[in-house]
């Protein structure tokens, strides 16, 4: 992967999924530079994928599963625009390669927890994140205006004159630096890693709200962090998530007393939104 300029149009921090996309977009408006506090292969994460693509779903369905699902926390409008880009935003997974599960020609559903019909797609068994990085990967490799730079920490925006004018950094031998940009993106991912326990991935640190913060930016719903409700124990090993596919697949949850609890606290059993089978676990 390519070093970091002194100056570009554009900087994109974080290069998992978002990060890529954003930068595959914005490869038609100028150059583009993606900065990753580590090498590529670190940024994957777990789970599938959803869209109503099958036979048996409509795009309303997936909708109201998902206002559902937020118990009259969601933004309407951002969970509708969610929801109808994303038949649109597969295909093109589709297109620059991603290959998700299939049984002969046809793309395989899953179910998991809050979806009423089958529609989570998997790549490589739960490997999803993984493989949908890789084509984002490939399809940047592509695009002569993306630079994709690895081992590149950001420490923070460079703001003059009350504007974002591009970033602080830091490389893997220590060495300090300076991209000059007209716009910086923001996509680094969550901070599961400030907690004791978390499935998250080890680059989930919070680096870019922190910077945002520093820099002014307001800060909101940040109590809405999630924490997946199972996951494997094994001591003194970094916990391992565990899927709703799991549980899509008729896969039960039991108590110390090998109880199945589940359809005491809700109706859809084990695949009840993740926030009451946490509560219903605790």
């Amino acid at each position: 992967m390519e070093c970091a300029p002194a100056e570009t149009d554009f900087v994109v921090i974080g290069a998992g999924i978002a990060g890529l996309r954003a930068a595959i977009e914005l490869a038609s408006a100028g150059r583009v530079v993606v900065l990753a506090k580590r090498e590529l292969k670190d940024s994957a994460t777990q789970g599938g994928i959803a869209a109503a693509l099958s036979d048996e779903d409509e795009i309303s369905l997936h909708l109201q599963d998902t206002l559902n699902d937020g118990d009259g926390l969601c933004n309407p409008e951002a969970a509708r625009a969610l929801v109808e880009d994303a038949p649109e935003r597969i295909e093109e997974l589709i297109q620059w390669g991603t290959e998700f599960g299939r049984e002969g020609t046809k793309l395989t559903f899953g179910r998991e927890e809050a979806h009423s019909r089958n529609r989570i797609l998997h790549a490589h068994g739960d490997s999803t994140g993984r493989e949908i990085l890789r084509a984002l990967v490939a399809k940047a490799k592509t695009l002569k205006q993306v630079s994709v730079c690895e081992s590149e920490f950001t420490t923070d925006l460079c703001i003059e004159d009350g504007r974002v004018r591009g970033v602080h950094l830091i490389n893997s031998s220590g060495e300090t630096g300076h991209i000059a940009a007209s716009s910086v993106l923001l996509a680094s991912g969550g901070m599961g890693q400030l907690y004791c326990n978390t499935t998250n991935p080890p680059v989930a640190t919070g680096d870019g709200v922190a910077m945002a913060f520093r820099s002014g930016a307001e800060i909101s719903d940040m109590e809405f962090i999630q924490f997946h409700p199972t996951a494997l124990y094994l001591k003194n090993a970094p916990r391992f998530l565990l899927s709703e596919a799991l549980r899509g697949e008729g896969a039960y949850l039991r108590n110390l007393e090998m109880h199945r609890f589940m359809p005491k606290y809700h109706p859809m059993g084990e695949l009840a939104p993740r926030d009451v089978v946490a509560r219903a676990i605790l």
